[in-house]
């Protein structure tokens, strides 16, 4: 069985948990305190989901949990983050319910270990090994991926970050900087032309 998403009836929420009801069954969804947050008090509302299931190997029964988030984004940051060694499905909840989604992107890209240190429960060698692991895979991501899943924040960010790369700069480099002169320029928003020439200028 897959789920991906649960389009229902929010009828209880508590900082790690909510229960949708859709079609007359209410399915317990673990969710961070970001998305505990954004979710209404009650009513419709629409979680992706991560669906797994543990089975303990000497009793034989399993576990199904179903791990919910606000959207496409934040769900493919925790499928990444629960690939590291050492981070659990709970570790990758705190992780995400400190820090939003763009804002673990921007402590990946600059290799922020104190941001993520400051975390319950992540150490000085799990923040490393995060750090190593996923600005790599990161780093790799199809563009296109990322404007599907709305992480990159806008079209003109992945316009230029397109081009830039193209023209054979460093993805990481050319991420970072551009999203320094976006938050610089958050009033007075650059066009396309003069945030790639900005760009360049400070690469």
């Amino acid at each position: 069985m897959m789920i991906e998403s649960l389009r229902g009836e929010l009828i209880e929420k508590a900082p790690d948990h909510a229960v949708v009801e859709c079609h007359g069954v209410g399915y317990l969804v673990h969710i961070s305190a970001n998305t505990f947050g954004d979710l209404p008090e009650r009513g419709p509302c629409r979680l992706f989901i991560h669906y797994t299931v543990s089975v303990d190997v000497r009793s034989g029964s399993s576990e199904h949990r179903l791990s919910g988030f606000v959207n496409a984004e934040e769900r493919h940051l925790f499928r990444q983050l629960i690939e590291v060694q050492g981070v659990s499905a709970t570790i990758g909840m705190l992780i995400l319910g400190a820090m939003r989604a763009d804002q673990l992107r921007m402590a990946i890209m600059n290799g922020d270990e104190g941001a993520l240190k400051r975390i319950k429960g992540i150490g000085p060698k799990l923040a490393q090994r995060i750090l190593a692991d996923m600005s790599g895979r990161l780093a790799n991501e199809p563009i296109q991926r990322l404007v599907a899943s709305g992480g990159m924040g806008n079209t003109l960010k992945v316009e230029a970050l397109s081009a830039l790369v193209t023209l054979g700069l460093d993805r990481v480099k050319a991420e970072r900087t551009l999203q320094g002169i976006l938050n610089d320029r958050k009033a007075d928003p650059p066009e396309l032309e003069e945030l790639i020439r900005l760009t360049l200028k400070n690469l």
